[in-house]
């Protein structure tokens, strides 16, 4: 075997290995041996055909499969040999030809995983929020859930549009009097009050009746979120199908039993525990983000080039769409850092969670997948047999299972100080970190 290392980076490495042919004629000759064995050759009895006949018809089938089989077998002898761990896949380059009594000679090219000392996680200091459920969370969201549950009844033709009122509407948008991309809905469902259409079009649907038919013109804000529209003149016709008063519901007692509880203390209690595993989530998005930095700011290793460059791919693919309504350009130099950053937060992560023997079980992705289920009710099957019928999917809900396993490692290791906190602070806590976070990919 023949090393080499590539210049430009201490994980760029290649080997050549060298089998002598008199090896690959021994694996030829039990390769022939199995072929003579399973072979239905008319003329021939069944596990009667020469080795002479098979030779020459199979050769270069038997060659290749032998050739291909000991150039892995050696090549991972000198993987192990050395203590390599694999970035990615190897590149393997064929240096002989695949002919009688000629030596068989491959190139192996690869990247490896850089070597580094995990820091003492108990000196790893972070805070904590710990925020606690009061009554009057419990009780704004009751009344959001009275809001969310009022019954609408039909109004009458005389009955004009007012605010909290449901309308079903049709329109239709013009732009220079051609209709526009996303301008047209038929029956189209909006709760006058919640803010969902732009103000204009919500202001002028007050005081209007059912069967109604009016345009009205309006200029697209600066702001909007569909570029080729902003600061665009449009008129839109609009006819009111339907109006529809809200009701509340009577009381809680009706509200709980319309939610699947049987009184008002018991869904009490389910908001009270689902409050409290968001404000735990939360409490833990704050916690993984001060690790992840610590990783960021306290390792300094090189990175395998290839796996920053499928890194930068994702990101650059994300951005396009993400913005692809919108006039932003992606910065290279800010792609290539974000991709820096996280393929060495992966590493590190994944290097903690093997010297830990950290392991994510099937009941954990099974659960995984349920959560996913609970989203689509009614393709269940078809979504668990995708997954099952797609390997990289399926692996796909591991390695975010692997890395909170890590992260939580990680925080019972560190010195952790907590810190009570409000549940709007610990909202906005969580705010300012998503600003941070959009803010840094700017």
């Amino acid at each position: 075997m023949t090393e080499k290392n590539n210049n430009n980076s201490s994980l760029k490495k290649s080997f050549t290995i060298k089998i002598p042919y008199i090896l690959v004629e021994k694996q030829l000759n039990v390769e022939y041996d199995k072929l003579s064995k399973s072979l239905k050759i008319q003329g021939f009895r069944p596990g009667k055909v020469p080795l002479s006949f098979i030779r020459n018809k199979y050769f270069k089938e038997a060659i290749n499969k032998v050739s291909e089989k000991l150039i892995q077998e050696e090549g991972n002898k000198t993987f192990e040999k050395n203590d390599y761990r694999l970035a990615v896949q190897p590149k393997v380059k064929l240096l002989s030809e695949l002919k009688e009594n000629i030596d068989l000679e491959a190139e192996f090219s690869f990247e490896i995983l850089p070597k580094f000392e995990i820091n003492d996680l108990n000196k790893i200091k972070l805070k904590k929020y710990i925020s606690s459920v009061t009554d009057e969370d419990i009780d704004n969201v009751i009344k959001k859930l009275h809001n969310d549950n009022r019954i609408f009844k039909k109004a009458t033709k005389d009955r004009v549009a007012k605010k909290n009122d449901r309308l079903l509407i049709s329109y239709k948008g013009y732009i220079e009097k051609e209709q526009f991309e996303g301008g047209t809905a038929e029956n189209q469902l909006i709760d006058l009050g919640n803010n969902s259409y732009l103000p204009e079009f919500e202001k002028n649907l007050i005081g209007k009746k059912s069967k109604d038919e009016f345009n009205l013109n309006i200029v697209f804000p600066n702001n909007y979120h569909v570029e080729k529209l902003k600061n665009k003149n449009a008129t839109f016709k609009i006819v009111v199908n339907e109006i529809s008063i809200p009701e509340d519901l009577k009381d809680d007692q009706e509200l709980a039993i319309k939610l699947g509880a049987k009184s008002p203390k018991e869904l009490r209690e389910k908001i009270s525990n689902e409050l409290m595993k968001y404000s735990e989530d939360l409490s833990f998005a704050i916690l993984k983000s001060q690790i992840i930095k610590n990783i960021v700011d306290n390792y300094k290793f090189d990175l395998p080039p290839t796996l920053v460059t499928r890194e930068e791919e994702i990101i650059r693919a994300n951005f396009k769409k993400e913005n692809d309504q919108k006039k932003e350009t992606e910065d290279p130099k800010l792609t290539l850092l974000e991709a820096e950053k996280k393929v060495k937060i992966g590493i590190v992560l994944s290097e903690i969670g093997i010297k830990n023997k950290i392991n994510v079980t099937n009941q954990e992705i099974e659960t995984e997948l349920a959560k996913i289920c609970m989203q689509y009710p009614g393709k269940e099957k078809e979504i668990v047999e995708f997954y099952k019928n797609n390997p990289a999917h399926m692996n796909s809900l591991k390695s975010p299972i692997f890395e909170n396993k890590v992260i939580k490692l990680i925080a019972d290791k560190a010195t952790v100080k907590e810190e009570k906190v409000s549940s709007e602070d610990l909202n906005s806590k969580i705010a300012a970190l998503e600003k941070e976070i959009v803010s840094n990919k700017k």
